[in-house]
C-alpha cells in the first residue's frame, strides 16, 4: 500500500509540473493544499472515473473554484479538468489546457479522449444580482446524447468549495449587491473570501448523476426535456450540500420570535392559559415574547469569527491536540443534505460547549444552535454564548404553562427551519465519568416538531466527547462525597488562570451512524404518515434517547488514562506491581479490540507496561504527578499504590471504561458467587440480578435480549481462556490466568456493589424514621459508607459516591422496597418485613465475600 501511495505521489508531482508553472506550483501548495478534501470524497471521484466519464458540476462561477479543481485533480492523480463550460477566459497555464470555446459536444469529446474530465457553472455572477443568474449556456443536450451514444456511463457529480464562512442572507445587504453574495460571489469577493478562510475550505461532492441511466428510465424524453430534468436535478443536489454546510439562510432572532409567536400551538396554548387564570390574552402574549427573548439564540458569525482564535490558543494551551473521527464527521454531515441533523454529544465537562462548535466551524461548516442550561446564562458569558448559537432552557418547567408552550414552539420553530442543533442527552454534566440515564425533555420535543409536521425528518448523531483529563475533576469528586453542586457565576470565570496553567491531556470526538426519525419509526412498526397514540409517542421517545445513548457508548474512545485507572481501581490489595498491571491493561485492550471500541490514536502499537517509553506510561506519570498514585521499587518491580483519598477522582477515568466491560463483569461476579463447575442455569440467574440491580447504571446493546447477551458474554470469556462451557455447566478454565482475569473482570463492578449494599443498609432508617426524605437518605448511607470503609467491611473509596447513591434510591423505589410520597420515603410493600431487607442485604453481599 505504501508503494502504491508512493508512486501515486511522485505521478502527482510530475503532472503538477505539466499542468502549473513555478509559481503555480508554489501558491498552491501555499493555499490549496491545506483545503480539507476528505479520502472519502477522493475514494468516491476514483471510483467514478474508473466506471465512466466524470462531469464536475458548480453552481456559480467563480475562477478560484476553477483553479482549486484543476489543482485537486492532478494533485491526487485525478483525471484533469479539460473542458469547461461557462467560465471567462484567464491566463493561467491550466486554462491553456483546457477546451473551453465552441461546440459543447467537442469540447466533452475532446475532455474523453484525453482522459479529463469536464467542468459546468449553472449560473454567472453579475453586478446588481447577488445570487447571481442563469446563463444561456446550455451543455446538457449535448451531454444527454453523449450518455446515449456511449459504452460507459456520463456522471454529473455536483460539487460545492466552501471557502466563504458567512451564510446567505434573507435580504441581501448593498454589499451583496454590489460585490455579490456567498451564494454568487463577484471576483473581488471570491479572491479576498478565499484567502481570509483557506485554511478553513473544504471541498464537498454531492449526490452523483449516472446520466445513462437517467436517460434509460425516461426513454420517451427528447434530448431538451431530459437536459431541463437534470439540471433541475443538479439545483436540487447543490442546494442540499449548501444547506448541509450552511443551514438555512440566517434570520434575525427578532424576526425568529416573531414568528415563533405566531405558531398556532403556541397560540392555542395562551388562549388556554389566560382563560385559565383569568388575565387578558395580550398579557398572556408578552410573557410568551419575554420568555422568548430570554431562550432565544442570537448567532453572529462575527462573534464566532473572534471567538475562534481565543478558542485555538486555550486549547493548544490546555490539551496537547484534538482527535477528530473525520470519517464519522463526514459521513454525519454528508447525511444533513437529507435533513436537518441533531448532535447528541456525551456530557462530561463545560468544554463540551467549545469543543463540537470550534470543530465544525474550523471545517467550513455551520455552528448548530445549542440547548444549554439557563444557569449558563450569566453576565458576562451568557450573551457571549447566545452569540455563539447557545440557547437556554430551565431546569424545570414545572408548572409554568406559559414558559413549556413558548420552549416547545422554539424548538419546533428551528426544526421547521431546518437549523441544525445540538443538545446534551444526559441533561447534566456526568460527575462520574460514566454515560447517565438520557433525560428525555428534548427528544419528546424534537419527535413532537416531526410528528406535528414541522418536518418530515430529523437525524440524531450520537457522538462521544472523551477527555484524557476533565478540567472540573476534583470539584466533582467533592459533589461525590456529598458536596453541594456550585453554581456557574463569574467566581468560577476569575478561576481560569488556574485551568489555563495546567495540562489536560487529549481530546477524543467520535460520531456513530445518524439515526433517521422516519428509519427509526418504521423499524418500530409505526407509519410516520399517520397519527401515534400517547403511548406509541412515549415508547418511541424512549427507545431513541436509549438508541442515542447506545451509539455514544459504542464510539466512546478507549483513552490511557482510563486503561491505567481501571487496571489499579480493580485491585483490591495495598499495592500492584508494574507485570500484573500491564497484563490488566492488556486485558482491557484485548476487550476493546474485540469488541470494536475506538482506541485512542496513540494506543495503537504501544506498549501496555507503565515502565516502557508510550502513552501508558504518560497517563502513569500524570496520576503520579497529580497525587493520586504513588510508587514504591522492591526486588527489581516497581509497585504502584493509590491513595485512598484520590481513589474517587481517579474513578472518573475507570467509569468512561465501564459499559464496554460491564457485561463481562456481571457474569465474571455471576460465576464467582455460584462457585465452580456451576449449572449455566444458575449463573444466568444470577447475572439477571446483577443486571436489573444496575438497570440505570449500565448501557446494553438496544433490540437484544438479556439471554443472547448473556449467552455472547460466556462465549467471549470462553475464547479469552477464562471459562469453559461444556453442556449445561460452566467451570473455570484450567489455565494459571484464569481466575485472576475472573477476578480482576468482577473487581470492576466491585465499587458499585459496594455502593448498592450501602443503600439497602440504609433501609434501616427509614424503617426507624431517621431518614425522612432522599437528601438525608443519601446523606446516611455516605455516612454508614465512612463507617463501613473505616471498619474494613467495604475496601473501595470510590463506593461513597452520592450520584451512585441516587441511583440505588431509584432501583429500591422500582423495586418497591422504597416509596416516595410529597418527597418523604417510607418503607415500599416489599420492605415491610425487616428479614426482606435484610436478605437484600445479603443477596448483595454474596458478590463481596471473596478472600
Amino acid at each position: 500500500m505504501d508503494t502504491v501511495l508512493t508512486q501515486t505521489g511522485n505521478q502527482g508531482e510530475a503532472s503538477l509540473k505539466e499542468e502549473f508553472g513555478p509559481m503555480g506550483r508554489a501558491l498552491g501548495a501555499r493555499y490549496l493544499d491545506g483545503v480539507h478534501f476528505a479520502p472519502e470524497t477522493e475514494d468516491e471521484l476514483r471510483s467514478l472515473h474508473a466506471r465512466g466519464f466524470v462531469v464536475h458540476v458548480m453552481r456559480t462561477t467563480a475562477w478560484v473554484n476553477f483553479l482549486y479543481l484543476a489543482w485537486a485533480m492532478v494533485r491526487r492523480s485525478l483525471p484533469p479538468v479539460r473542458a469547461v463550460v461557462n467560465l471567462r477566459p484567464w491566463f493561467t497555464r491550466p486554462w491553456r489546457q483546457t477546451k473551453h470555446r465552441g461546440d459543447y459536444a467537442e469540447r466533452f469529446e475532446y475532455a474523453r479522449k484525453n482522459g479529463g474530465s469536464g467542468l459546468i457553472f449553472l449560473r454567472r455572477t453579475a453586478l446588481l444580482h447577488p445570487s447571481g443568474k442563469e446563463t444561456r449556456e446550455d451543455p446538457f443536450p449535448a451531454l444527454v446524447a453523449m450518455a446515449r451514444q456511449s459504452d460507459r456511463p456520463v456522471y454529473l457529480v455536483p460539487e460545492l468549495f466552501v471557502w466563504e464562512k458567512r451564510p446567505a442572507r434573507l435580504k441581501p445587504n448593498w454589499v451583496d449587491i454590489v460585490f455579490g453574495s456567498p451564494e454568487a460571489p463577484g471576483f473581488l469577493h471570491s479572491m479576498l473570501a478565499f484567502f481570509r478562510n483557506y485554511k478553513r475550505a473544504q471541498f464537498r461532492i454531492g449526490e452523483p448523476v449516472d446520466l445513462r441511466r437517467f436517460v434509460e428510465q425516461n426513454p420517451r424524453d427528447s434530448d431538451e426535456v431530459l437536459a431541463r430534468k437534470v439540471r433541475g436535478a443538479l439545483h436540487v443536489h447543490l442546494a442540499r450540500e449548501t444547506r448541509a454546510v450552511f443551514g438555512p439562510p440566517v434570520k434575525p432572532a427578532t424576526r425568529v420570535i416573531d414568528e415563533t409567536l405566531r405558531d398556532r400551538q403556541l397560540r392555542k396554548a395562551l388562549d388556554e392559559v389566560a382563560a385559565e387564570t383569568g388575565r387578558k390574552p395580550e398579557s398572556v402574549l408578552r410573557e410568551a415574547r419575554r420568555n422568548l427573548e430570554a431562550i432565544a439564540a442570537r448567532p453572529s458569525p462575527t462573534t464566532l469569527a473572534f471567538i475562534s482564535p481565543v478558542l485555538e490558543w486555550v486549547f493548544n494551551r490546555i490539551y496537547d491536540g484534538m482527535h477528530v473521527d473525520e470519517a464519522g464527521l463526514h459521513r454525519a454531515l454528508k447525511e444533513a443534505g437529507r435533513a436537518p441533523i441533531v448532535l447528541c454529544p456525551s456530557h462530561k465537562s463545560h468544554v463540551d460547549y467549545l469543543v463540537m462548535s470550534w470543530v465544525l466551524w474550523n471545517r467550513g461548516f455551520s455552528v448548530p444552535l445549542v440547548a444549554a442550561g439557563a444557569n449558563l446564562s450569566f453576565w458576562p458569558l451568557g450573551p457571549l454564548f447566545r452569540r455563539c448559537g447557545a440557547f437556554f432552557l430551565r431546569r424545570s418547567f414545572k408548572g409554568d404553562k406559559v414558559y413549556a408552550a413558548s420552549f416547545k414552539a422554539y424548538v419546533r420553530k428551528l426544526v421547521h427551519d431546518g437549523i441544525h442543533q445540538e443538545f446534551f442527552p444526559e441533561g447534566g454534566r456526568s460527575r462520574t465519568g460514566k454515560l447517565l440515564t438520557p433525560k428525555l425533555g428534548m427528544f419528546t420535543w424534537q419527535v413532537e416538531s416531526v410528528l406535528e409536521g414541522a418536518r418530515n425528518d430529523l437525524l440524531f448523531v450520537p457522538v462521544s466527547i472523551d477527555y484524557e483529563k476533565v478540567v472540573e475533576s476534583g470539584s466533582y469528586s467533592k459533589e461525590l462525597a456529598g458536596g453541594e453542586k456550585k453554581p456557574e457565576d463569574l467566581k468560577a470565570l476569575l478561576s481560569t488562570p488556574k485551568v489555563l496553567a495546567a495540562r489536560y491531556g487529549r481530546i477524543h470526538l467520535s460520531f456513530d451512524e445518524p439515526i433517521s426519525l422516519q428509519q427509526f419509526m418504521k423499524a418500530r412498526g409505526l407509519n410516520p404518515e399517520e397519527p401515534v397514540t400517547d403511548e406509541q409517542k412515549k415508547s418511541l421517545v424512549r427507545a431513541l434517547g436509549n438508541r442515542v445513548m447506545y451509539g455514544i457508548s459504542k464510539v466512546s474512545t478507549v483513552t490511557p488514562h482510563a486503561l491505567v485507572s481501571t487496571a489499579l481501581l480493580a485491585h483490591r490489595r495495598r499495592g500492584i506491581g508494574q507485570r500484573e498491571l500491564a497484563d490488566r491493561i492488556g486485558i482491557l485492550r484485548r476487550i476493546a479490540l474485540e469488541d470494536g471500541a475506538p482506541l485512542s490514536v496513540e494506543l495503537r502499537n504501544a506498549p501496555s507496561n507503565p515502565e516502557s517509553l508510550g502513552p501508558i506510561q504518560e497517563a502513569m506519570r500524570t496520576f503520579i504527578g497529580d497525587e493520586m498514585v504513588r510508587t514504591q521499587e522492591a526486588r527489581g518491580e516497581v509497585i504502584y499504590q493509590v491513595e485512598d483519598s484520590r481513589r474517587p477522582e481517579m474513578s472518573f477515568y475507570k467509569n468512561t471504561l465501564m459499559n464496554l466491560v460491564a457485561a463481562r463483569s456481571l457474569v465474571a461476579n455471576a460465576m464467582l458467587a455460584s462457585g465452580t463447575p456451576a449449572p449455566y442455569d444458575t449463573v444466568k440467574a444470577r447475572a439477571l440480578f446483577l443486571s436489573r440491580l444496575f438497570k440505570v447504571e449500565f448501557i446494553y446493546r438496544v433490540g437484544t435480549t438479556f439471554d443472547s447477551i448473556f449467552a455472547d458474554t460466556v462465549e467471549r470469556l470462553v475464547r479469552m481462556g477464562i471459562l469453559m462451557h461444556q453442556g449445561d455447566t460452566l467451570t473455570l478454565a484450567p489455565e494459571a490466568h484464569a481466575r485472576p482475569d475472573l477476578e480482576f473482570l468482577a473487581d470492576l463492578l466491585r465499587d458499585y456493589l459496594e455502593t448498592y449494599l450501602l443503600a439497602a443498609l440504609t433501609l434501616q432508617d427509614v424503617a426507624t424514621g431517621v431518614a425522612e426524605d432522599r437528601k438525608s437518605f443519601i446523606k446516611l448511607a455516605l455516612e454508614t459508607g465512612r463507617a463501613e470503609y473505616h471498619a474494613g467491611r467495604i475496601t473501595a473509596a470510590e463506593s461513597l459516591a452520592k450520584v451512585t447513591l441516587e441511583n440505588a434510591v431509584a432501583y429500591l423505589q422500582d423495586q418497591k422496597f422504597l416509596a416516595e410520597k410529597d418527597k418523604k420515603l417510607e418503607l415500599g410493600p416489599a420492605a415491610q418485613d425487616a428479614a426482606a431487607r435484610q436478605q437484600l442485604v445479603e443477596d448483595i453481599r454474596e458478590y463481596l465475600k471473596r478472600a
